[in-house]
Parts: C-alpha cells; sequence; structure tokens
C-alpha cells in the first residue's frame, strides 16, 4: 500500500508577498544603510536622455504654447524618435519641483572693484517684487577659503539680500571626504583647481534633486587649467550637468574676453582636448545656458532669464546603442517656425552601459549541446568548462537531462558550469523531443487536473509537521571588471561562475519557514541574492494571484516527469493583483543608498501530477519594464517525493533564483563619491534541498535539588 503524500506549503489566504531580492549595497563602509524604498525609480515611458528647452522668439521672448509636432529633435544630424514631451507655461502648467536659481559670486576671478557690484546686482534681484520670489533661491560665495552659502534655499528675497549684505554665510555640508579647496590642492593652478571643484560639487549636490535648474556663476571663470586626464573631465562636467539639468550661465564682465567662441566645438577624443575647452564660457554654452554679456543692468538681465525658464519645454529620448566609450552626440533643435529660436544642451556623451550588451556566447540547441558533450569525454575538466562558458541554451535543459549528463563530465569546474547553463535555461522551452506526443485532455479533463491541485495543497497543508532540513546554496556570478574599469565598462563575457556555496539548516514550524533574527542579519549581510518562499508561499501566491486576477489556467503541454506525465498550465498574473515581490539594493540615484522594490507582472507555468494534484514545478519569472534598473527575475521550484518522520511529503528538492539588474558603481570626481548605473549583471543561486527530519522538542522532568546541567 503506497504512503500518503502531502504538500509541503503554506496556504493561508494573507500571506507575506514572496520575496526576492539582491542584497549588496554599493554604499561605502561606514556610510548611511539604504533609509528609503523606491517602488518604481522613473517613468518607465520616458527616455534615458532628458533636455529641457527653452524657444524664444526673435526680440528674445520665451513662446509658449508650443506643441510636440512644432520640435523635431537631431541627433548627429538625424531624427530622434521623441518619447515623452511636456510642455510648461508657467502659469497653468508649473513644473513640480519649480525650476531652481542658483547664484555663486566667484571672488576668485572677479576683479576686487567688481565684487561689490556683483554682490549688489544679486541683493536687486532679490529685492524685486518686495522680495517675493516664484522660485527657490540658493547663494554661494567663492573665496581663497573655500565655498560657503546662505543657510537655506528660499523664496524669501529680502531674507537672502540681508544675508548677503551682512554677510552671513555658511559652510555648505557635502558628501565627500574632502572639501572642494582641499582637493583643488592636488592642481597645479589652486585658484583654478578650487573653482572648478566647487562648480562640480554643486553640479552633484544639484544632481541629487529632481527639477531643472538655472545656475548663475558670476564671473569670467579661470583661464587655465592642469587636470590629470582633461578629456575624462570633460565628458564628466559634461554627463552631470546634463543629468542635473543644470543651466549655466556665467558673467564675464564688460569687456571680458570673447575668444571662448571659438572652442565651442564638442570635444570628441583626448588628444583633441585644449585648455580652452574648460572654459567657463564654453561650459556655460553648451550646457543650454550662456554668457552674461551685458555692461549696464545684471540684475535685470538676470530676470529676463529666470523668466523665461518657467516657460520652457522637457523632451526624453533613448540614445542609440553604441559600442564606443564617449560617443559624442549632436544634439539640435528644429522648430518648424524658423523665426523662433531653441535653447538646449549642445549634446551629450553615449556610452555603451546604457543599454544592455549581448553575450558574446554562442546559442545553441539540446541536441548541440549533447553533441558537445560527447565530444568532450577525453578532455581536461577546465577545457570542458571554458567550452561550456562559451555557449547558451536556446531550450530548457530538465533535472533528468542535468542528472544524466553530469555523470558524463571530468570534473568539479565542468559540472558547475553544465548546473549554470540548465539554470539559466530554466524560462525556456523544452525541446520537441521533450514534449510528450499524447493530446491534449479535452477541457473537461483540463479542470478536474487544475481542482485537484487547489484541493490538494488547500486540504492536506494542515497534515504538515514541525521539520527542518538542509538547504544547499550555490551562487553564481560574472566574471569580476579589471581593476581599471570604469563605470563606462560593458561585459561580453556573461558567463557564470561559482563564487560561494553555502549550507543552512531551515526549520520549518506551524507550515511557516522560522529564521532566527541573528541568522537573517548575518544572512542579509553576506548574501548578494536571497529568495524567501521557496517552502510555501510561491504556492499560495499562485493560486490567490490567480483567483484574484481572474486568471486563465492555459494548457501548454504534457511534459514527462520521473513518474510519469506532468500536465503543464500557464497563466499571467498582472501588476495590480501581484504579490511576488521583486526588488534589490541599490538605486544610483540619488546616492546609492535607496532600496528598489517592485510588484510587477509575472508569467506562472506550473506543472501538476494528473492523478493526485501535487504540484512538481513551478516556475514565475516577472514581466519587468524595459528601463527599469531590473531586467529580469524568477523562481523556479521543483518538488518531489521526501520521507519525514516515516511519511511521504511532497517537499522542495531544487530551486533556481535569478535576477539581471543593473550594478551601482560609487565614482569619486570632485571629493565626491556619488553612485552611477553600470554594467549590467546576472546573478544565479542554486538551490538543492536534503537531509529532511522531523522536528521534536525534548524535555526532561529533574528533581528539586538537581542542578540544571550546562549547554555543550
Amino acid at each position: 500500500m503506497s504512503k500518503p503524500f502531502h504538500v509541503c506549503a503554506v496556504l493561508l489566504f494573507f500571506l507575506p508577498a514572496l520575496g526576492f531580492a539582491q542584497r549588496d549595497p554599493p554604499v561605502a563602509e561606514g556610510a548611511a544603510q539604504p533609509a528609503a524604498v523606491s517602488s518604481l525609480p522613473r517613468d518607465t515611458a520616458e527616455g534615458l536622455i532628458k533636455l529641457d528647452v527653452v524657444v524664444t522668439d526673435k526680440s528674445g521672448k520665451s513662446v509658449p504654447g508650443l506643441k510636440s509636432s512644432d520640435f523635431t529633435l537631431l541627433d548627429n544630424g538625424e531624427p530622434e524618435k521623441v518619447l515623452s514631451f511636456q510642455a510648461f507655461d508657467g502659469i497653468t502648467a508649473k513644473p513640480d519641483p519649480p525650476v531652481e536659481v542658483i547664484f555663486v559670486i566667484d571672488t576668485l576671478f572677479l576683479p576686487p572693484h567688481l565684487i561689490p557690484i556683483a554682490k549688489n546686482e544679486v541683493e536687486k534681484f532679490l529685492r524685486r517684487n518686495n522680495g517675493h520670489l516664484a522660485q527657490p533661491v540658493s547663494i554661494f560665495l567663492l573665496s581663497e577659503t573655500g565655498l560657503s552659502s546662505t543657510p537655506q534655499p528660499s523664496t524669501n528675497g529680502t531674507a537672502l539680500a540681508d544675508a548677503i549684505a551682512r554677510g552671513i554665510w555658511q559652510t555648505p555640508a557635502f558628501h565627500g571626504t574632502q572639501t572642494p579647496k582641499e582637493t583643488a590642492q592636488l592642481f597645479q593652478e589652486p585658484r583654478s583647481g578650487l573653482s572648478l571643484m566647487s562648480l562640480g560639487s554643486i553640479v552633484l549636490e544639484e544632481r541629487r534633486k529632481p527639477g531643472r535648474k538655472l545656475l548663475f556663476w558670476l564671473s569670467p571663470g579661470w583661464w587655465t587649467v592642469a587636470w590629470d586626464n582633461p578629456f575624462h573631465d570633460i565628458t564628466e562636467f559634461s554627463t552631470r550637468l546634463r543629468e542635473a539639468r543644470i543651466a549655466l550661465w556665467s558673467w564675464p564682465y564688460p569687456d571680458g574676453d570673447l575668444t571662448y567662441k571659438n572652442f565651442l566645438a564638442p570635444v570628441k577624443s583626448a588628444r583633441k582636448v585644449r585648455n580652452e575647452n574648460f572654459l567657463l564660457n564654453v561650459l556655460a554654452t553648451q550646457s543650454g545656458g550662456g554668457v552674461l554679456e551685458t555692461r549696464s543692468d545684471l540684475a535685470e538681465m538676470i530676470s529676463k532669464c529666470v523668466e523665461e525658464a518657467s516657460v520652457f519645454y522637457s523632451f526624453t529620448f533613448d540614445p542609440p546603442h553604441t559600442n564606443e566609450v564617449d560617443d559624442y552626440r549632436d544634439l539640435k533643435v528644429v522648430l518648424r517656425k524658423p523665426q523662433l529660436t531653441a535653447r538646449t544642451s549642445t549634446g551629450y556623451y553615449n556610452e555603451p552601459v546604457y543599454y544592455d550588451q549581448p553575450s558574446g556566447a554562442d546559442r545553441i540547441s539540446m541536441d548541440q549541446l549533447e553533441q558537445m558533450l560527447g565530444a568532450a569525454r577525453d578532455r581536461g575538466d577546465k577545457e570542458v568548462a571554458r567550452e561550456l562558458y562559451g555557449v547558451e541554451l536556446t531550450e530548457r535543459m530538465s533535472s533528468t537531462r542535468l542528472s544524466s549528463w553530469k555523470t558524463r563530465l571530468p570534473g568539479k569546474e565542468s559540472r558547475a558550469a553544465l548546473v549554470a547553463l540548465a539554470d539559466r535555461s530554466v524560462f525556456l522551452p523544452l525541446p520537441a523531443a521533450d514534449i510528450a506526443s499524447t493530446a491534449p485532455p479535452d477541457m473537461a479533463t483540463q479542470r478536474l487536473i487544475l481542482a485537484r491541485a487547489v484541493d490538494y495543497v488547500s486540504k492536506t497543508v494542515v497534515k504538515l509537521p514541525d521539520f527542518f532540513a538542509t538547504r544547499t546554496t550555490v551562487q553564481y556570478n560574472e566574471p569580476p571588471l579589471p581593476e581599471d574599469a570604469t563605470w563606462k565598462t560593458a561585459m561580453s563575457d556573461q558567463s557564470l561562475h561559482v563564487t560561494e556555496t553555502s549550507n543552512t539548516t531551515v526549520l520549518v514550524r506551524n507550515s511557516k519557514e522560522v529564521v532566527d533574527s541573528d541568522t537573517r542579519k548575518r544572512k542579509q549581510r553576506k548574501a548578494r541574492l536571497d529568495t524567501e518562499g521557496t517552502f510555501g508561499p510561491i504556492l499560495a501566491m499562485v493560486f490567490v494571484d490567480a483567483a484574484a486576477a481572474h486568471s486563465e489556467f492555459t494548457w501548454s503541454h504534457w511534459e514527462q516527469g520521473t513518474d510519469g506525465l506532468e500536465a503543464v498550465f500557464r497563466y499571467t498574473i498582472p501588476y495590480d493583483k501581484s504579490q511576488f515581490e521583486v526588488g534589490f539594493c541599490c538605486l544610483a540615484d540619488p546616492d546609492g543608498t535607496i532600496f528598489f522594490k517592485k510588484y510587477p507582472a509575472y508569467q506562472v507555468e506550473i506543472a501538476i501530477d494528473p492523478a493526485s494534484g501535487a504540484i512538481v514545478r513551478v516556475a514565475v519569472n516577472a514581466d519587468l519594464g524595459p528601463k527599469l534598473p531590473m531586467l529580469s527575475s524568477g523562481v523556479m521550484v521543483e518538488y518531489g517525493p521526501v520521507e519525514i518522520g516515516g511519511k511521504t511529503y511532497i517537499c522542495p528538492t531544487r530551486s533556481v533564483s535569478i535576477q539581471r539588474t543593473r550594478t551601482v558603481k560609487l565614482v569619486k570626481e570632485w571629493g565626491e563619491s556619488f553612485g552611477v548605473y553600470a554594467r549590467f549583471e546576472t546573478i544565479l543561486n542554486d538551490f538543492s534541498f536534503g537531509q529532511y527530519h522531523i522536528f521534536r522538542a525534548q524535555s526532561r522532568i529533574l528533581p528539586d535539588d538537581t542542578p540544571v546541567p550546562k549547554e555543550k
């Protein structure tokens, strides 16, 4: 007489969602841990590049009311598809947050007699309209002692003007380990270095904030610059100004040098960099700002720029794919009405890592893999492993094939490479040879199989005993980047290699996986990829979500299992009914400390024993948007008969968790560290379960005079 089967699952209708998260914060040691969670980092309908465009007529007055059809965006002279368009008129349509205005009074390069004039002109601007400012304003003072500022951005112009008049300044709290002044001492031109470092620090601070900004740098700027890697710094200033959405304006006091106009052409390679490419007036013009060429009323010109800034248009678009690092792209906005003029960033540097790069592996079928393994019998372990690292499958490798083929390989490394190859294929369709040719069941039989599955899971869980099992985790990662790699470095070698193997005792009590707090903390600190819910919530989730979403189970195929045919169904859960939580740490913006999580729509494939209704395999694959920092996320669990306390239960025997996400790299520029999105990376965990034992508490009754034995 066969033993009864029970299902190792938690079927409560108020379950925590299945957790699936990458936990590897890119924050530096000692830095603050993630303090916030983002459910969506950005509008997925937006493009990767954002442009703010100001349109003026012949008199220089800003022009509202234009539509997307009035614009043509040219990228290297070719029309570019605009993915999102917003128009702001400053009255009925205002940006949120409002445009921010920033002043820097640069006393390092202003002649002494012009410093009070610059301060007075800023005060005059602030006191207009009785000191009521339409936009928040910040004011910085740059001097030999470093960079200081008024206490807070404010719309109280009178208070800001009084602070300037009384000389009330405080040192800004930069995120870097060095002040701009300390870092500037590394350069041959300390004053130029201090000015550029201060500009960089302000840009990085503003990059952490949403919204558009106008930055008025009141001086002609620096004359000479000495950089270790000038082309790198040119591309960094261009990229970070664009990301911060800053339009930079300079003030070359009356009769200032206007030869900068000879150097407005973009720098496209390191060998073409000249000292003049770093001139403030050049950076300002290229940013979409400009030069305040005035001999009289500076406050009036600033007011016009600020008023003009409230009327603008925002575009987003996706750059073309490129294999070239720092691939310069020229930008131009053409208007349907030729009498109008558009001003925006003059270009940008495109990078390979803006998109996921294709793998350099050859894609092969199961038949081709079998031929490869057959020819590998007389070769060494490392040689076979290298060959397996260079391929990817187009079809799913079943556990039966995997177990059979592992025995044919020469050693540990080649077997690990084969497991990684199989695990990456768990969401692919089976090869035609592995699909049973048996005719599909009729609709009534399909409903009966599904009813048995629901009944089986919901009615047998209450009989599940407390037990513990051993979970072996093998973590796979892509090869590390070279030590000299930058955030721009992409990888074509996406092969997966074993980086860590660990064994964990999992206790299931009252049908729930129990992890003590100390173990959980150690696990979270150590693991790059953590999966929760394997011992039950995943089964409950797929049925509860399907019921809530009224999803239709679609017949897929018969699959040959170890004990006979398995009925395979598929269905989809929309995002608004999803309990499948995916996430990772951390988003690059604003500083690499915000945890990302999302409940996406997901696809389910479930294999059922048609006679008993037992679930033998479930695969859950998230349906993620193309613009999210996470490209893919999924988990597959296989179940089989396990003996616990003399009875047989259906419990996990194998599981795979896999994610492909953007990596975040901490970059240090201008004395500060900040996070940027770098290459995409796949992380995979292979789990196997065994050594199931029933859990029983032990107790002893001792006489009153018997001492309690010490724990060993």
